[in-house]
């Protein structure tokens, strides 16, 4: 697993969308120029998802995809699956401020594409995406800190979103981190340091 320190968010990531909720609308769309398939069936996939203002996230063996659905757009990025969910989850809400602050609502009811096509009036989202994928460490989204998992005793380092534990009440929050076919329970301060950990069963 590639260390925060080395990690190429831009080579890495592999599409970004930007779509009306519960239909075949899209208005932006931007791909890999290393991605040789095409997201249409994946973001297709969570355009009907049920619950919207929280991060969901599908785990495939060739990609993550990462999606949240807020004012009735839906938000949804793919990445090569060694990217933890977490830094997906940091980098897609940082991009869903940037969106909404930069163009305003009644755009959305005005503007429609089909499928991957995306509306003109909103290219200019593109520098926003590259500029932060880019500069995705500067933008000081994420914590990395190591775990130990006494399943398989190898330490990892994981990622935390830092909203998760600023927008936080309690002094100790919980985080499962999943791989190699189990899952850690990790309980992370407010100081993003590891207080505990608890193997748990995993139920899909």
């Amino acid at each position: 697993m590639p260390k925060l320190k080395d990690l190429n968010l831009l080579e890495k990531t592999l599409f970004f969308n930007i779509a009306s909720y519960k239909s075949e609308d899209s208005f932006f769309y931007w791909a890999s120029k290393n991605y040789h398939k095409t997201a249409y069936f994946q973001i297709k996939l969570i355009r009907n998802a049920p619950y919207k203002d929280i991060f969901s996230s599908i785990p495939n063996p060739d990609i993550t995809i990462v999606y949240c659905i807020q004012k009735d757009t839906i938000f949804a990025i793919g990445a090569q699956p060694l990217v933890q969910s977490q830094i997906l989850e940091a980098l897609l809400e940082y991009l869903m401020v940037q969106f909404f602050d930069m163009y305003d609502e009644s755009l959305l009811t005005s503007c429609y594409g089909y499928g991957d096509t995306s509306c003109n009036i909103f290219n200019g989202f593109n520098e926003v995406l590259l500029d932060s994928l880019q500069n995705f460490k500067d933008l000081e989204l994420i914590e990395p800190s190591l775990v130990t998992c006494k399943g398989c005793n190898k330490t990892f380092e994981i990622i935390i979103k830092k909203s998760l534990i600023e927008n936080s009440e309690s002094n100790t929050i919980p985080l499962v981190y999943v791989h190699s076919g189990h899952a850690l329970l990790i309980y992370v301060d407010k100081h993003y340091k590891i207080r505990g950990t608890q193997l748990v069963s995993v139920s899909y």
